[in-house]
């Protein structure tokens, strides 16, 4: 499950990956959104107009041990993909919602899916989190 990401985000992550710390998941979202998985932790990655990052990028990161949740909320077109921790509130949101209290693709934990197929690929992503998570826990 490895799609290539805008440029702006691969040059990101890139940036941030650790020697030795392997990728195993790298999804691309509606928008300049991505979610990454890797050996040590998990990773939503955002930039452009339509995240609120028109000039830069927002990285949101969790370690596996301190992940709570995760979900995929989907209609018949469009959802989103939530990563969550403890302590963290939550509400919901609404793909077409452009105001940040209630958009995924403003919501830093979260990453804006569009179309059966990708939701799909996040589901499974979802999977590999906690299925990772109780593997080290």
């Amino acid at each position: 499950m490895i799609e290539l990401l805008p440029s702006r985000l691969e040059n990101e992550l890139s940036r941030i990956i650790s020697p030795g710390e392997k990728v195993f998941v790298k999804l691309r979202g509606t928008f300049s959104e991505g979610l990454v998985c890797t050996s040590t932790r998990v990773i939503i990655l955002k930039s452009g107009f339509m995240t609120g990052q028109l000039f830069g990028t927002n990285t949101f990161q969790l370690p596996y041990a301190q992940v709570a949740g995760v979900q995929v909320r989907f209609n018949l077109l469009t959802g989103y993909f939530e990563l969550s921790a403890a302590g963290m509130q939550s509400s919901d949101k609404n793909f077409w919602n452009r105001d940040k209290r209630f958009s995924p693709a403003k919501a830093p934990n979260c990453v804006s899916i569009n179309g059966r197929g990708n939701a799909a690929k996040f589901q499974d992503a979802c999977e590999f989190i906690m299925t990772w998570n109780n593997r080290r826990a």
